[in-house]
């Protein structure tokens, strides 16, 4: 399937009516409800200025680079032939600036969208699609009927890990210098371990994964780039990993210590 030209559907830029060509994808979904999905991940809100924007995307050839990085990634990972969407991002989301440099994405075991804008250079595109297709190869080996936070938590820390093992430290998200090893010890007693078991639905699953309210910033992503920064110690490479269950990677980490 590979890379979808979203690019052509640009021509009508009100993101609810883009969502209906999206529901083949998504089971029992409306299109409001993939919209509303979409955008809490970075996805434009607006329709101000977005055909502007995806004319500047096209010009600098981003689904082309997109298309490329792909294909290598597949061959790297002997991974999955999934769709790959591409719109542009939110330009007004803080969040997504602070911490993403306005750029996201979001995987499934079947799909993945990323949220772009011309602004971004050809290594950062590598390094959210990296981030994301990996978690497309992740969720393809750990296929499970109940995913808990602990799982989004090591689902995070191995995607940025192959951010900076295949792209370059110098792309990996801002949120993987935030905290020291003590500190990410810390949180992890403080604030997961009794909740690692918790779903999606949970109210306090992405308040935990993503450090809102009073909870550290990107909280859940940080403490799993610290686990599997410290399973990879322990002299696995990160292939090797992959395939190990969460639990397995934790207890490796020593992180319980």
């Amino acid at each position: 399937m590979a890379l979808v030209r979203t690019d052509e559907w640009m021509i009508n830029n009100r993101p609810i009516q883009l969502c209906e060509r999206l529901t083949f994808y998504f089971k029992n979904a409306t299109a409001r409800d993939i919209y509303l999905h979409l955008i809490h991940h970075g996805m434009y809100s607006s329709p101000n200025d977005i055909a502007k924007i995806a004319d500047e995307m096209k010009r600098k050839q981003i689904w082309e680079h997109a298309e490329a990085i792909y294909q290598k990634l597949r061959k790297r990972w002997n991974g999955p032939d999934v769709p790959v969407f591409i719109f542009p991002a939110d330009v007004y989301n803080r969040k997504l600036a602070r911490d993403f440099n306005s750029k996201g994405g979001i995987a499934y075991s079947d799909k993945l969208f990323l949220f772009l804008l011309p602004h971004h250079q050809l290594k950062e595109i590598e390094a959210v699609l990296t981030h994301e297709y990996n978690h497309v190869c992740r969720l393809a080996k750990q296929r499970k009927e109940e995913y808990t936070l602990l799982d989004a938590v090591i689902l995070e820390g191995l995607a940025e890990h192959a951010v900076g093992q295949y792209v370059g430290k110098a792309y990996q998200a801002k949120w993987t210098t935030y905290y020291s090893d003590d500190e990410l010890r810390k949180f992890w007693k403080r604030y997961l371990v009794r909740y690692q078991s918790i779903q999606p639905t949970h109210s306090l699953h992405d308040r935990l994964l993503y450090g809102h309210g009073l909870y550290p910033s990107m909280l859940g992503y940080a403490i799993g780039y610290g686990i599997v920064h410290r399973a990879l110690q322990e002299g696995h490479g990160l292939p090797q990993i992959m395939e190990m269950s969460s639990e397995r990677i934790v207890q490796l980490s020593r992180f319980d210590e």
